[in-house]
């Protein structure tokens, strides 16, 4: 790399880490202490759904008696990353409380969760639902990660697993969304079920104790469903990803079979580039997910964000023409996530450089729906017109900010610092050599 593109890439890395650090700040110093406090519910267990403020911010209110098997899975992995981070609790660990909750709760056990639980009836709600299930799998795997209950932790998720394939699983590939079984089948439950298996093929492997065959359940997943997303889920025409499908994996007759999610296209990208990274895929797999996922983050930046407001829109029809310019908080951290990842995966000084703008325009976004009137708490949607409704912030899009979070401190700790070292190096070397002469 010349120094004129040395000096480039380092002012977009400063770029970068600057993002990085204004986001953990308010990460660490606001929203946790606010959720920790406030949306955790020690009295009855679990956590709430929603924290909202009133006498302009002087005092915070939390509510949802329902307690929805996302939300906990969730709130343990937003703890987890603060922790991970370096904060800790004024007040009882918030991680371990929700395992608690959820094994006490949640789980029926033989693999089997529940969708929710009303804390008013104290009865569960039985009704499967893959969403919930692929989430459970993730904050399981968040829990061995941290050594919460770790005797349970595992044999809990295999349990699902097996589950999930016994009674659910399809001979196409894939899951049944429901029981008994329902249409449409969606490809959002699959993505996360995807993440579920990326982070527990993550954790065993960074476990010094971790055999392959302790691997081997979630890599056959993870390699089932991004089979799955590259042949049935993206359509032909654009390579963008739908919706909805039939008992075919078709896309639904109608509009809905139309839909595609810009956040989801962001969403898919990171995942496919995290599969791309993986020890365990093949160098034709790695070559097939790196080559979608740059299209799919090409539809999302051309055809999925308002260059007026500089968000990503909900909503575009597979024609890529806009169907809902409305835009919600979590599309925002998708976007920025799959910068991340096209950082991680950049080969030459232009794709580096360009995935540095990529994450800081990203990072504009995102920071627009914080909210700067009452620390800790967000908006959860920007009207075409550029307004933010006046919510309560909902703890189910805590974890979208989070993760961006989580991914964007993670990239800057590798490949980000590299750079700032080389230039420094050159320029120690570059003194040094004038010294010589």
């Amino acid at each position: 790399m010349t120094e004129k593109a040395q000096e480039s890439a380092a002012a977009a890395v400063t770029a970068v880490l600057a993002a990085r650090d204004r986001l953990r700040a308010w990460f660490l110093d606001h929203a946790l202490p606010v959720w920790d406090a406030v949306g955790v519910d020690r009295h009855a267990g679990g956590y709430f759904e929603t924290v909202g403020c009133a006498n302009f911010g002087a005092s915070f209110e939390a509510a949802g008696p329902l307690r929805r098997g996302r939300v906990v899975a969730r709130q343990i992995y937003v703890f987890d990353v603060g922790h991970r981070l370096g904060w800790r609790s004024a007040h009882t660990d918030p991680i371990a409380h929700g395992c608690e909750f959820l094994f006490s709760h949640l789980y029926a056990g033989a693999g089997c969760f529940h969708t929710a639980v009303d804390l008013d009836t104290r009865l569960p709600l039985p009704e499967f639902s893959l969403y919930e299930q692929a989430f459970y799998l993730f904050a399981l795997a968040r829990l061995h990660a941290a050594r919460v209950q770790s005797e349970r932790v595992q044999p809990a998720a295999l349990a699902c697993l097996d589950r999930l394939r016994r009674d659910f699983g399809r001979a196409d590939g894939g899951f049944e969304e429901s029981h008994p079984a329902s249409l449409p089948l969606k490809s959002n439950p699959h993505m996360h079920l995807l993440e579920a298996a990326l982070e527990w093929i993550d954790t065993l492997t960074e476990a010094d104790s971790a055999a392959p065959a302790s691997v081997a359940p979630w890599v056959e997943l993870a390699r089932e469903l991004v089979g799955l997303c590259l042949t049935r889920f993206r359509a032909a025409s654009t390579g963008a990803i739908r919706e909805y499908f039939d008992s075919s994996w078709e896309p639904v007759p109608g509009d809905a079979g139309r839909i595609v999610e810009p956040g989801h296209q962001f969403e898919w990208a990171w995942l496919l580039l995290r599969w791309a990274r993986s020890a365990y895929s093949t160098v034709a797999e790695r070559m097939e997910c790196a080559a979608a996922a740059e299209q799919l983050v090409t539809i999302g930046e051309t055809w999925g964000v308002d260059r007026a407001r500089g968000i990503a829109i909900n909503e575009i029809w597979d024609d890529l023409t806009p169907k809902d310019t409305s835009a919600k908080l979590w599309p925002q951290t998708e976007r920025l996530k799959a910068w991340c990842a096209l950082l991680e995966h950049a080969d030459d000084a232009a794709r580096f450089a360009h995935a540095c703008n990529g994450i800081v325009t990203a990072a504009q976004g995102l920071s627009r729906y914080l909210r700067s009137d009452v620390k800790g708490l967000w908006h959860e949607q920007c009207s075409p017109a550029g307004e933010f409704p006046p919510t309560t912030s909902k703890a189910s899009s805590m974890y979208h900010v989070v993760c961006a979070i989580d991914v964007l401190c993670k990239t800057s700790s590798s490949s980000l610092t590299s750079v700032l070292y080389s230039q420094r190096e050159n320029r120690r070397e570059g003194i040094s050599g004038e010294h010589n002469s």
